[in-house]
């Protein structure tokens, strides 16, 4: 086995085997079960860590270990694992935050019965999305896609005693499995036309490209829930913490991001496919950072935050910049993780409270989980020299020295300053102000649960620069800009945070007058994007829901199922009603017409002349 095969082998089977091995050993010969997988998680992120250092020190050199599987007529199928920049860099950021949220796990879940069975379903899911990661080929990719689409199903439904648990688990399979057509039709489409299913070389002409790539983007929008599959992604908030930690942070909603990364050269063979990328991306950012905004929920304005910010992400693929993406993937990986776990012990400390509405002054009862959500707010927001500023800054300048749409610049700057806004009012509501919380709320924090989240505060801010030193320089070219495109990002931050805390301030000064004395017209101003948001949502909601009713569930569905089959068994019934009577004459005519017609088509084929294709090709 040469050395590039070996190093293959350790960047993933040794990990997925250190990762398996608890699960197949009975929980009653470990001493300490849950320890154990903790333990194993942290195995085997150290283990990743020697293959992306070869890597680095063989200046990103691309290697690949393949063996055939099995051939469906003129398509071998493959299993081929590749050691590259995404592959080397991706599996030791998801196995850290996976060893983080286990460690949260054990403290968070402890009152669980079956939490065993909890983190062998944590540890599907990590090797399931290793799988996919580490694929070289759109087949052996598919294989973890399914899997991390089954799983996330059975993790959000943990508590499946709950109404809500089942109805966010019901949604989020069905929108993935409508985006599950996408990439059946692409593969299938590849496979019909000889195109190569491997990730290295997906070139071909922009007509025979357009389908695979629509495919391929409607595949990537179901699974990163941007615009039209957003609505699963926040009702996946009834499932445990740990679950939403995981899912949002590293695998599940990442995963239509990397599909693209990874196809990224079949995208770009068609521009109709990479503008539908592009305005898609900045469309679902702007509506998702609006919609948080108007969030009252804790875990949800989480959760609309990283739509908004998988929308970043496809506008950079958009821009044609798949490496920006992978680095805004890779450093948010770090805060959106943290800012779950961190939710997670606010919440179990108030007793399943989610409302921020009721929080308030936690810097003071909860200081390491408010300092670590403060600097993990900030990270997202796109703060100077931590983790996200690195890949939003480098987003934001790329969209302003490209040659695209205006429209889809302004949509990925409002967002910018929807996310300061939404960012800073998180904070304010649970860190700060004045506290309303009650009183005999169990607040605590232990060593277990704040070791993990501040494990996860130092990968938020220093991420960003060692990734950037790494990734940047073979993969994306300098780029030379106005000082004003510069500075956009940086101007736009600090327009948020003005904006923010003058609202802040404003909004807090109102509510204490008791004479009245303040102008009526300003508090109406301040609330008035939040009412306007929540009135067009109710009613695009409910015409949206008439319609579909009415058109789809009370005339298309019922005249094309229920009613067209009555129809047809009616009609079927009265023909061979007439017939049947148990009378010979009926019987008598269906068999002279039917010898008629046998003889009549078999005599006129009998004299047809056959065709002289030797006297024809005379000249």
């Amino acid at each position: 086995m040469t050395q590039p095969s070996a190093l293959i082998i350790m960047l993933f089977l040794l990990p997925l085997a250190i990762l398996t091995l608890p699960m197949l050993i009975p929980s009653s010969k470990l001493t300490s079960p849950l320890k154990t997988k903790v333990l194993t998680a942290k195995l085997a992120f150290l283990t990743s860590l020697v293959p992306l250092t070869y890597l680095i020190y063989n200046d990103l050199t691309i290697t690949t270990y393949e063996t055939q599987w099995s051939t469906i007529s003129t398509t071998t199928i493959r299993i081929s694992f590749t050691l590259d920049i995404y592959s080397a860099f991706f599996l030791p950021i998801l196995l850290f935050v996976v060893w983080s949220i286990m460690e949260f796990t054990v403290q968070y879940m402890e009152s669980d019965m079956k939490i065993s069975t909890f983190f062998n379903q944590l540890t599907t899911f990590t090797l399931m999305m290793m799988i996919l990661v580490t694929a070289e080929n759109l087949f052996q990719f598919f294989i973890g896609w399914e899997g991390v689409g089954i799983m996330s199903f059975m993790l959000i439904n943990w508590w499946s005693f709950r109404s809500n648990s089942n109805k966010a688990a019901m949604q989020a399979v069905i929108y993935n499995r409508l985006a599950d057509i996408g990439l059946i039709i692409a593969l299938a489409w590849m496979s019909t036309n000889n195109l190569s299913l491997s990730i290295k070389g997906m070139q071909t002409t922009p007509d025979m490209a357009l389908i695979p790539a629509l495919g391929l983007l409607l595949a990537a929008a179901g699974k990163s829930a941007q615009f039209g599959f957003h609505p699963w992604l926040p009702a996946a908030m009834e499932g445990p913490t740990p679950v939403s930690a995981l899912l949002h942070s590293s695998t599940m909603v990442v995963a239509g991001v990397f599909l693209l990364i990874r196809t990224s050269d079949l995208l770009y063979s068609n521009e109709t496919a990479t503008t539908a990328c592009l305005l898609l991306g900045a469309f679902t950012s702007m509506l998702a950072a609006s919609c948080a905004l108007t969030q009252n929920d804790l875990k949800k304005i989480i959760a609309y935050s990283t739509t908004s910010q998988l929308g970043l992400m496809m506008t950079s693929i958009g821009l044609k910049q798949p490496e920006l993406a992978f680095m805004h993937i890779s450093t948010h990986a770090f805060f959106k993780a943290m800012l779950f776990l961190c939710a997670g012990t606010i919440i179990h400390s108030l007793d399943n409270e989610q409302d921020i509405r009721k929080m308030g002054g936690l810097k003071k009862a909860l200081p390491a989980t408010s300092s670590c959500l403060i600097v993990g707010s900030l990270a997202l927001s796109g703060m100077p020299f931590m983790a996200g500023f690195y890949s939003k800054d480098a987003i934001i300048e790329s969209i302003n020295t490209s040659n695209v749409n205006s429209l889809s610049l302004a949509m990925t700057l409002m967002a910018t300053v929807f996310t300061t806004l939404y960012s800073l009012r998180m904070i304010y509501y649970v860190a700060l102000s004045t506290p309303r919380i009650l009183p005999l709320s169990a607040i605590s924090e232990t060593p277990q649960t704040t070791n993990p989240i501040l494990r996860l505060a130092i990968g938020s801010i220093t991420a960003g620069l060692m990734i950037s030193t790494t990734i940047l320089p073979p993969n994306i070219p300098q780029l030379t800009m106005p000082t004003s495109a510069k500075l956009a990002a940086l101007s736009i931050l600090i327009l948020g945070l003005l904006v923010g805390s003058i609202l802040i301030t404003v909004a807090d000064q109102l509510p204490n007058s008791t004479k009245g004395t303040q102008n009526p017209l300003i508090y109406k101003t301040i609330h008035s994007y939040f009412i306007l948001h929540h009135t067009l949502s109710s009613l695009i909601l409910q015409i949206s829901q008439k319609l579909s009713t009415h058109l789809m569930d009370q005339t298309h569905y019922e005249a094309l199922g229920p009613k067209t089959m009555t129809y047809l068994q009616m009609l079927m019934a009265k023909l061979l009603t007439n017939i049947h009577k148990a009378r010979i004459n009926p019987y008598l005519k269906i068999i002279i017409l039917s010898t008629t017609l046998i003889s009549l088509f078999y005599f006129t084929s009998m004299n047809a002349e056959p065709l002289d294709v030797a006297h024809e090709l005379e000249p």
